[in-house]
């Protein structure tokens, strides 16, 4: 389901943003959701908000511990997309860390995600090594499982993520965490020459994607989707205390990435 969304999308590359549940609040969540399948989004990532999460920039860090303080766990997010489920027809990834889902239980999680509608996970912080099992349960759900692949990764590594990821192919775009950067790294070219070479997988680009310039250059690498996180969590933050102008930034936003 993802993969296709991704190829059918009337955007190039493919919108998938990221937000983080229950920031500032789950209302606010919901209706973030309805607003990013308005304005094109061919999945979204949701972020589960952790006290500890090491790939994420400061922006999403805060927002993160935001929503922790406010009240949101594993199961309100689980209950908020349970309430939408059918009426948002964009995928849902969840996107999160290992500990939760092992606290959770890896079935159990699983199974919840699948009853509440969710397509996919990233688990950013689950070595390829030791995903085995979950990547088992997801294929047994019918879900996809997206792993990441970085500069740093090697080249045999890539290559043996990007033939077990499903949905698409995560490349983080350079070294470090989450966050708006000026450039991608030199490195990325070759990164997606490699991926191609052993699979027909769509291949997403994120860490730092915030600009228009920037998907551009995506397109003409003919990159398949472009995810954009710490941007839209600024706006989210900006316009946190009035949803009508939250929604008319964030759609404003979204025609500048994407010109007609």
């Amino acid at each position: 389901m993802i993969e296709n969304s991704i190829r059918t999308s009337k955007l190039k590359p493919a919108f998938i943003p990221f937000i983080t549940a229950g920031y500032p609040d789950l209302e606010t969540t919901k209706e973030l959701l309805f607003c990013l399948e308005k304005n094109g989004a061919a999945a979204i990532e949701l972020g589960l908000p952790f006290s500890d999460p090491l790939a994420d920039g400061a922006v999403i860090q805060e927002a993160a511990k935001q929503s922790i303080e406010g009240g949101t766990n594993v199961n309100k997010v689980f209950n908020l997309l349970e309430e939408i489920k059918g009426a948002v027809k964009t995928p849902i990834i969840l996107f999160t860390y290992y500990n939760l889902v092992l606290n959770y239980g890896e079935e159990a999680f699983v199974k919840r995600a699948k009853r509440v509608g969710v397509s996919g996970f990233i688990l950013p912080d689950l070595p390829f090594e030791e995903s085995v099992g979950f990547n088992a349960l997801c294929k047994d759900a019918g879900l996809d499982f997206i792993m990441l692949v970085a500069p740093t990764s090697g080249e045999e590594r890539i290559k043996i993520i990007a033939k077990n990821s499903s949905g698409f192919i995560y490349v983080v775009s350079s070294t470090g965490v989450t966050g708006v950067r000026e450039s991608f790294s030199d490195i990325l070219t070759d990164m997606v020459t490699q991926i191609k070479s052993v699979t027909d997988t769509p291949i997403a680009v994120g860490f730092g994607v915030s600009k228009p310039e920037q998907i551009k250059s995506l397109a003409k690498l003919n990159i398949d989707g472009a995810i954009i996180g710490s941007a839209i969590i600024r706006l989210i933050k900006q316009y946190r205390d009035d949803r009508a102008m939250l929604s008319e930034k964030l759609t404003e936003y979204i025609k500048e990435l994407y010109p007609t």
